[in-house]
């Protein structure tokens, strides 16, 4: 408690000393370079300024005795660097752009003003980094505003940086995969010289910009916000070592004195693209992504805003093919018994046993109640099941006997459990026979997603010798993810039901940038990151198990039977998920569902750059105060196996063994703060 007050107590005075009302963009540049005559001598107290040429904003410096000036602590623009002395023409270069994480050497040469003139250089030459270290890519806005992407997913720019990768599996947790709520908005996944997707640093504006839960992004920018961002992925400086991969620095954009605008509609539809290898038809895919931006000044060379909104619209039909039981393996109205005479192609099923020295053909299930009894068809009892002349089942006595007839695979009535009657009438009817590929059912259920996106950002020169800047970004998303099924509880895999997934997303930053002198800048800044994902199953308060009389499968419900209710607030009140083994679908709710995955991170940044003789010295520290709230549990409904000592249907036509209960929910609260300086 004493340290979380110290934390929040040193905040509040740095916040209070430091940042007025309304705050400007983010310094992460700057200049330096030597001023010297034609004859290449150095020349000390020459005045250089540099100028943004979007808001008027200017920082000047003089060369020292060495004829060496520097600028740091600016933010990404285009600037105007004019150079001063009397005695000397001025010159001046423009157009000189300062990127992220750059600091930029420009050097100037001088002649006599024996005639007066000026000089202006319109060209920038290509730049070299020679006094960082850093690796690192910058993607700059020209290249995020033309480059073709999937989906204006900005992520994707960043594996332009020299050994960088994104993970090609569509079924990785940082891809597409269903059961991932982190990247149900878009991929994130990006690695470099090895590193886990998870462990990459995702800084927006100087502000934290993780989410904790699974190491994924809290918010996604548009497209249209970004000004650029870079990539850092080794020998970067201290300030930016809070995670073991690459740190990702976005700079979003900001008004200037010209007003500048957009508007945009991305559209794919179902009408212009070609089906799959097995679906019957082309996939729905319907994708529209709307919206638009606008900056510009409040106040010319004062204040400035910046405005954008994206909407995204996502429908896209997903092929899946699986194995289903047949409608014969189903009892029902019309056929009180379940048939497993035949595989789901029509195939028939049986096995062999040996009588003396013969192979004997005998079918594919047994009767559990007999085991023991022989295996030798001809002799009675056995293990088999018996069906009348006529093809049925006769009917079994109290102990799960039959009279002697014809061996069988067809189960009489009696002997069907009803809850594995139930959960097979979950699955869909087959609509597909394809022995070889082992498929007999195929759906295109359509996968949803909904986005909203928005960002406001206000920029104010409150003096010369202060910058600051305020920014909000909300992103908002409701995904649905089919399992294979969107008319019951079958779906392709144990992890994949259908599921509702819903990514709250804002970020706030807030900083200021305060020049004491020209040889003395100090930039703070303020954030706070909120990432909360919430996933729920198809049976997600249903109390499905119970009403399927399961014992031990929901904890949370009220009762067995007809009437039970699930406890506000309980995690086991689905449908028990059921894996069946030979290849078949499963059934039943995925686990950690519902689920809750919080993120609150603030975090305050603080930087002194001093430059001192020859020397530049920067000092700082970063605190970012990291919670995290999660509610789930791992299988909350229990996870059953059926057939997994015997054959599929046989030694589980018996009512089920009690399940296990499971594992206890984990709702809570965690708290970390983490320290670093430089």
């Amino acid at each position: 408690m004493i340290g979380k007050r110290l934390f929040w107590a040193v905040m509040a005075c740095t916040v209070g000393l430091c940042i007025p009302s309304f705050m400007y963009g983010q310094a992460t540049g700057s200049f330096s370079g030597t001023v010297t005559d034609k004859s290449g001598s150095v020349i000390a107290g020459a005045t250089v300024k540099a100028t943004s040429e979007g808001t008027g904003v200017s920082r000047e410096s003089k060369t020292d005795d060495a004829g060496h000036y520097l600028i740091p602590l600016l933010p990404v623009a285009n600037y105007t660097l004019r150079v001063e002395f009397q005695g000397f023409q001025t010159v001046e270069r423009r157009a000189v752009r300062l990127q992220v994480d750059e600091q930029r050497e420009l050097d100037f040469t001088l002649s006599p003003a024996a005639i007066s003139s000026q000089v202006e250089v319109n060209a920038t030459e290509v730049a070299v980094e020679t006094t960082n270290p850093s690796l690192g890519q910058v993607i700059t806005s020209e290249q995020v505003a033309q480059l073709p992407l999937n989906g204006r997913d900005f992520v994707q720019l960043a594996t332009l940086t020299p050994g960088a990768t994104a993970e090609s599996n569509p079924n990785s947790f940082f891809t597409q995969a269903a059961s991932s709520e982190v990247a149900a908005r878009g991929s994130f996944s990006l690695s470099v010289g090895g590193s886990r997707p998870n462990s990459t640093d995702w800084v927006l504006d100087g502000v934290d910009n993780n989410e904790l839960t699974a190491g994924g992004i809290g918010t996604f920018s548009s497209i249209d916000d970004i000004q650029e961002f870079k990539v850092l992925t080794y020998n970067y400086s201290a300030e930016y070592g809070t995670r073991a991969g690459p740190t990702v620095l976005v700079t979003t954009k900001s008004g200037s004195n010209a007003f500048h605008g957009s508007l945009f509609e991305f559209l794919r539809n179902t009408s212009l693209d070609a089906k799959s290898f097995f679906a019957t038809s082309p996939e729905k895919f319907n994708l529209n992504q709307y919206g638009g931006s606008i900056g510009g000044p409040i106040r010319k060379n004062k204040t400035f805003f910046f405005v954008d909104g994206e909407q995204k619209s996502q429908r896209h039909g997903i092929t899946f093919t699986g194995l289903v039981p047949s409608m014969a393996m189903r009892p029902s109205a019309t056929q009180p018994f379940a048939d497993f005479t035949n595989d789901p192609f029509g195939k028939p099923v049986t096995g062999t046993v040996m009588v003396g020295a013969n192979a004997v053909t005998v079918p594919g299930v047994v009767n559990p109640n007999m085991v023991g009894t022989s295996t030798n068809p001809a002799n009675f009892p056995n293990v088999y099941f018996h069906c009348d002349a006529g093809g049925k089942p006769l009917p079994a006595a109290a102990n799960g006997s039959q009279a002697q007839g014809t061996p069988c695979a067809k189960i009489p009535a009696s002997l069907v459990n009803s809850i594995g009657a139930s959960l097979l009438n979950f699955y869909p009817v087959p609509n597909a026979s394809n022995a070889g590929a082992g498929i007999n059912f195929v759906s295109e259920p359509v996968r949803k997603l909904d986005e909203t996106k928005l960002d406001v950002r206000l920029d104010h020169n409150l003096t010369a010798s202060d910058t600051i800047f305020a920014r909000f970004s909300y992103d908002d998303a409701v995904s649905f993810v089919p399992g294979g099924f969107t008319g019951g509880f079958a779906e392709a895999n144990a992890f994949g039901s259908n599921q509702g997934i819903i990514n709250h997303a804002r970020n706030v930053a807030i900083g200021e940038t305060h020049v004491f002198s020209p040889t003395t800048v100090n930039q703070a800044s303020f954030g706070y990151n909120r990432i909360f994902n919430y996933i729920t199953s198809q049976g997600t308060g249903s109390c499905q198990s119970a009403l399927l009389n399961i014992p031990g499968a929901n904890l949370g419900c009220s009762s067995l039977g007809a009437g039970a209710k699930c406890t506000p607030g309980a995690y086991s009140c689905g449908l028990v998920s059921t894996l069946l083994i030979a290849g078949y679908w499963s059934v039943g709710d995925r686990g950690f569902t519902p689920f809750q995955g919080g993120t609150n991170i603030f975090s305050f940044k603080d930087s002194l750059d001093l430059i001192r003789g020859k020397h530049d010295l920067k000092v700082g520290f970063d605190i970012r105060a990291n919670q995290m709230n999660v509610g789930t549990e791992a299988f909350q409904d229990g996870f059953w196996i059926p057939g997994a000592i015997g054959n599929f249907s046989g030694y589980f036509v018996a009512p089920p063994p009690v399940l296990p209960p499971p594992s206890p929910a984990f709702p809570g609260i965690r708290r970390r703060i983490l320290f670093s300086a430089w």
